[in-house]
């Protein structure tokens, strides 16, 4: 049962590292895709917060699949999916069919990740279940690395569509792996009960978003999510060569440094939530302290930021991504298991929410800027160091409201608890 258990929870990890990889495949190919489609900033951001917002649109409704039909289907339906949406981006030089993949793309990547979330619940409970869903979320994150660095090299070396269409060939791959290993739960004779009706569902899911702890872990999420995602998705890698003068490699090999950072800090996020719960809420907060801080370093220099300082700002960023994670550890206390498929995905909402609305914020100000410093002939320098001074200044806002909102249900959550316990 041990080696069965392993055997899922790879082909789990497997699922979501791809789904990363494709994910995060248009982060470094977002100078390429200026020139390919001949698009400014506010386009560009287009393309990207079209794919996210199908992936936080289908987050409610896939968990209510989810707690339905279970995680084989959809991690199937998901990879997909995602397959279809890559080959449209890879052989369509038009930009609405590369729009129309990538929102193929984010809504395959929507049934990914809390199917695999669903299947550490079903494999594994308590402390346990913490851990391992660090480890898996982290291995995942591996495809960052992969984006930034192998998938970078194709891209450069072959071109747009080889390296687009090898991923859809990587993801048709993983279908048959999940086809052949996945099974929902431990002991499936003894599984979780399904919502007897979609009516049923929604109005678990509307109980149990009343309650404050619920709410408090999409804060969580969206406080924390955000930031690494802007960062990743889209608009660091441009930042980080066209503002701040590194090379393509050495941006890749930046970018690269998220994965291996989460690698690291995430079995040590699991271990402390494991074991000191009543922690969780002062790590998130402090980590949303870090990342205002490193970015105002950073945005505040009078030039280029020294290179360390941009290592540090992208090692917080780093740890921002696996401690976001801590919202589906708390949310867990506050849900049945039998519905934490729709719960989670509405946590999930949060980030990717926050993720969207800043990455198209940060691209209307960039071509704002660059309009307004055109010189004489109407030369346009889309991405420069004052563009993204305060076009990656948004972030604030999403750590600032996340911040508030997460403090106002938690004391709710406090006074609920308090009210419950005089009963």
């Amino acid at each position: 049962m041990k080696n069965k258990a392993a055997l899922v929870m790879t082909a789990g990890a497997l699922a979501y590292l791809v789904a990363v990889i494709n994910r995060s495949s248009l982060g470094v190919a977002a100078l390429a895709a200026t020139e390919r489609f001949d698009v400014a900033a506010t386009m560009l951001s287009t393309l990207a917060v079209s794919q996210l917002a199908v992936y936080a649109a289908m987050q409610i409704p896939v968990g209510i699949l989810l707690d339905r039909f279970g995680a084989r289907r959809l991690l199937v339906f998901g990879a997909c999916s995602m397959a279809v949406g890559q080959l449209l981006v890879a052989f369509i030089p038009v930009f609405g069919f590369a729009v129309a993949g990538r929102m193929l793309v984010g809504m395959g990547d929507a049934f990914v990740f809390i199917s695999m979330i669903r299947l550490v619940h079903g494999w594994f409970d308590g402390a346990k279940a913490t851990r391992i869903q660090q480890l898996l979320t982290n291995v995942g994150q591996v495809g960052q690395a992969i984006s930034a660095l192998p998938y970078a090299l194709v891209l450069h070396l072959n071109g747009w569509t080889v390296a687009f269409a090898s991923l859809a060939f990587v993801t048709v791959a993983l279908v048959f792996v999940l086809l052949a290993v996945v099974q929902e739960d431990r002991n499936p004779s003894d599984g979780i009960i399904r919502a007897e009706s979609l009516k049923t569902s929604f109005r678990q899911l509307a109980s149990n978003v009343a309650k404050p702890g619920v709410r408090a872990s999409f804060w969580i999420h969206f406080t924390l999510q955000s930031a690494p995602s802007v960062f990743l998705l889209l608009w660091g890698y441009p930042f980080l060569v066209s503002a701040e003068k590194f090379s393509p490699s050495a941006a890749s090999f930046a970018l690269s440094t998220f994965a291996v950072t989460g690698l690291l800090a995430g079995p040590v996020i699991g271990w402390v939530c494991g074991r000191y719960p009543n922690a969780r809420i002062f790590m998130v907060v402090g980590t949303a302290l870090s990342i205002s801080g490193s970015w105002i370093l950073v945005l505040l220099q009078p030039d280029s930021a020294p290179t360390w300082m941009i290592l540090l700002l992208i090692f917080v960023l780093g740890v921002s991504g696996p401690m976001s994670m801590v919202a589906f550890d708390f949310v867990r206390n506050h849900v049945d298991k039998s519905q934490l498929g729709a719960v989670n995905g509405f946590v999930n909402v949060g980030g990717f929410v926050a993720t969207f609305s800043m990455m198209f914020v940060a691209g209307v100000i960039l071509d704002q800027v660059a309009l307004a410093n055109s010189d004489d002939s109407g030369v346009i320098s889309r991405f420069t160091l004052e563009g993204f001074r305060w076009a990656m200044s948004v972030e604030f806002l999403a750590l600032a409201l996340g911040v508030l909102m997460l403090a106002m249900e938690l004391a709710k959550t406090r006074a609920l608890k308090s009210h419950q316990g005089n009963k």
